[in-house]
């Protein structure tokens, strides 16, 4: 088996060549949304002047000793696809819709790319597809207006032929481009067992995982020694710092930048566009994120040089979601590069628990936190800058997270602590996420011990040596029922998963639904003594200790004493600080907290480029116009997809920004950011590159104004 980087159209040269899809490979199955994303590549790839574009792999095999057919033993979807594409170029530049300079380009590429003309057999083309493609393959060819309908060969060709029509790319400029592309060309040698390696790339579910494509991706353009230099001082540290799975940390070191979640499906494209929109080297890029991986070994190994926050990280990854890493990572650099001393560092994450803890207990959603952790760290930051750029000492780090903690509403606001305790009474905790349960009890059970017992009981807990204990059982005896008295259903329905009615204990198997005294004293159980909770050594069993019976009333009093106890351990953080006062908010694209709407736009940032607008529909019009200045064939081929951005549209409700390019004005302000939100991500755009200037609102009409991520009224606001 040999392998080596190669143009993909050096992959195609040759005469006497043929590539034949075995008859074992599925039929072509690439949709519209990915050939619209190749087209886009290409594009962008002649707007940015780049040398090369990583196209994948490609494994072939000789079909036999006579001449240069090829078995596609993987890669047939992408050959097939630029195949299509060519065929499109040179179609549509004989029917004049695809402008070109010189005609013999127009034979160069048919005679190159699609057929071998001095082929003995009748069938002259150089890529065989399998029977029910071939058909309709050829017929683009031979006969293009005769096409063979209930094809996605036919349907992808004629998507590409439009996206010709509507290119201001020429003909010899959009090869120029598919020269760029760069693939792993593989070439099974005679003793490799083709049939097995077909089986091993699509049976095995050993496909490049995101983080092996961008590996790739950052490594493909370099020489040898460069290659070498780079993994063993960057990519090498990065998969032990992230225990050889670094597909996660690169989704989060991508968060830190963009401040947007990346699509685990999509995190090679999104990383691969973020690089090549900063313009940094591959070097400087693998340099930054071996750093970045380093605390998140920290972080997620308990590695820094103080217990105390080592404790404190421990604490926390027992929640063990990723969803906060960005911000760790993000923050925990900054604090180190700044001097913060542990104590500065042990009072960010302080926060960050108690914002944890409190949003489990009120059964607040996860994923909104998302968002949340993707712009902490830069909220702070700002709000810092804000007091520098006054000539003011920034404040602490943690009092200004507190205000920004303070200041989120909806699905990512901090509970107060009216609502912790309206959820505490109510919220089933023995239902909830055995991490975050785990999480509760271990916290719940060792506060801070100021005598150092602390002791990590999470561990015990997975391995069943705890276990959680119902003090009421989950299925009421007779003698239970007695206990309750004439409400027992209720009760039994209303605390038996709740805090109130739960502790730990080593004996749960043999508690079961024995009566409460039992349970307090301990009895025989197969001439062994079971130790009762009188002997716990628990602190969350203190309370049953000193009393005689279970009913509702002890019930009560113990959730009284437990969220006594999970008030201290995480409370309500208040803080003085004030953002400064300005003459105009600037205001960050990407943040969806942000109010917006019934506020006037008085300015906004694209890049460094700082223009004066009176209106959000001016906005809307000048930020397309600098979009279409930067990538005018991107938006070209935005506008034919005929979604918010039009090349026909009514002009009552659009408005010119290039011509014969529209776009949707006649609509509210919420309706105006989602617009540019897809134009930004389709245009592979830094949302982080658009800010707006805003003329301040005050503090007191913040719950009544509509945030964009509300469900506001589309109002128009001009």
């Amino acid at each position: 088996m040999k392998g080596e980087d190669k143009k993909l159209v050096r992959f195609f040269e040759g005469s006497d060549k043929r590539f034949i899809i075995p008859l074992y490979q599925r039929n072509y199955d690439w949709e519209i949304k990915h050939c619209r994303h190749l087209f886009a590549d290409l594009v962008k790839l002649h707007e940015d002047k780049r040398r090369s574009h990583f196209f994948g792999s490609i494994v072939t095999s000789r079909a036999n000793d006579v001449n240069d057919d090829y078995l596609v033993i993987d890669g047939q979807q992408r050959i097939t696809t630029i195949s299509l594409l060519l065929i499109a170029m040179v179609n549509a530049a004989k029917a004049g819709d695809l402008a070109y300079d010189d005609e013999r380009k127009i034979a160069m590429i048919y005679r190159t790319y699609i057929v071998d003309e001095y082929q003995d057999d009748e069938r002259k083309v150089k890529l065989k597809p399998i029977k029910n493609d071939m058909k309709a393959f050829d017929a683009l060819i031979y006969e293009p207006e005769k096409h063979v309908r209930e094809s996605n060969v036919t349907r992808n060709y004629e998507f590409f032929y439009n996206e010709l029509k509507s290119c201001t790319l020429k003909l010899e400029e959009l090869f120029e481009s598919i020269k760029k592309l760069v693939v792993i060309d593989i070439r099974l040698e005679r003793e490799d067992d083709a049939q097995l390696i077909f089986e091993s790339l699509n049976s095995t579910g050993l496909d490049l995982s995101e983080a092996d494509k961008i590996r790739n991706f950052l490594l493909m353009s370099m020489t040898n020694e460069e290659q070498e230099h780079c993994y063993e001082k960057y990519w090498n540290r990065i998969e032990i710092y992230t225990g050889y799975d670094p597909t996660m940390f690169v989704r989060d070191y991508l968060t830190i930048y963009t401040k947007a979640i990346a699509n685990i499906d999509n995190l090679y494209f999104d990383f691969k566009s973020f690089v090549e929109r900063t313009g940094i080297s591959r070097e400087e890029v693998m340099s930054d994120m071996t750093e970045y991986a380093r605390y998140w070994n920290i972080f997620t190994s308990q590695k820094s040089d103080d217990e105390k926050l080592n404790t404190k990280f421990r604490q926390i990854n027992t929640i063990e979601s990723t969803v906060g890493m960005a911000f760790y990572m993000a923050f925990l650099k900054y604090a180190n590069d700044n001097g913060f001393t542990s104590n500065e560092v042990f009072e960010v994450f302080d926060l960050i628990e108690a914002y944890w803890a409190r949003r489990i207990i009120c059964n607040y959603p996860t994923n909104a936190m998302n968002k949340a952790f993707a712009t902490m760290h830069h909220d702070v930051l700002r709000l810092r800058r804000e007091q520098e750029a006054k000539g003011i000492e920034p404040s602490q780090y943690s009092e200004v997270l507190k205000y920004v903690l303070l200041k989120r509403q909806g699905t990512g606001a901090l509970p107060s602590d009216a609502e912790v305790s309206e959820e505490f009474k109510k919220r089933q905790i023995y239902r909830i996420p055995q991490s975050y349960r785990n999480f509760l009890f271990e916290r719940m059970e060792n506060c801070d011990n100021a005598e150092g017992k602390w002791e990590n009981i999470v561990p015990h807990i997975k391995d069943g040596s705890y276990t959680i204990e119902h003090i009421m059982p989950q299925t009421l005896t007779a003698t239970w029922r007695q206990h309750l008295g004439e409400d027992a259903e209720r009760i039994h329905e209303e605390y038996l998963h709740t805090f109130a009615n739960l502790t730990l204990t080593g004996y749960n198997s043999s508690y079961s639904n024995r009566p409460f005294e039992e349970k307090k004293k301990g009895y025989d159980y197969k001439g062994k003594h079971i130790y009762g909770f009188d002997e716990s050594h628990f602190s969350l069993s203190n309370y049953i200790k000193t009393v005689d019976q279970w009913t509702e009333k002890e019930l009560i009093e113990r959730q009284a004493i437990l969220l006594n106890r999970f008030m201290w351990l995480w409370p309500m953080p208040s803080t003085e600080f004030k953002p400064v006062e300005k003459d105009t908010d600037h205001v960050a694209f990407d943040d969806e907290d942000t109010i917006l709407t019934g506020r006037k736009i008085t300015a906004f940032t694209y890049k460094n480029e700082h223009v004066k607008v009176t209106s959000w529909k001016e906005m809307l019009v000048a930020v397309c116009q600098l979009l279409y200045k930067d990538s005018p064939s991107s938006m070209r081929v935005l506008c034919n997809a005929d979604i918010w951005v039009h090349s026909k549209p009514d002009e009552d409700y659009y408005s010119l920004f290039a011509e014969g390019c529209y776009v949707f004005t006649s609509c509210g302000t919420p309706t105006k950011i989602s617009i540019l939100r897809y134009l930004f991500k389709n245009l592979n755009l830094l949302p982080t590159d658009l800010d707006f200037e805003l003329i301040p609102i005050a503090d007191a009409a913040v719950n009544e104004t509509t945030t964009v991520s509300g469900n506001s009224s589309d109002i128009i606001d001009d």
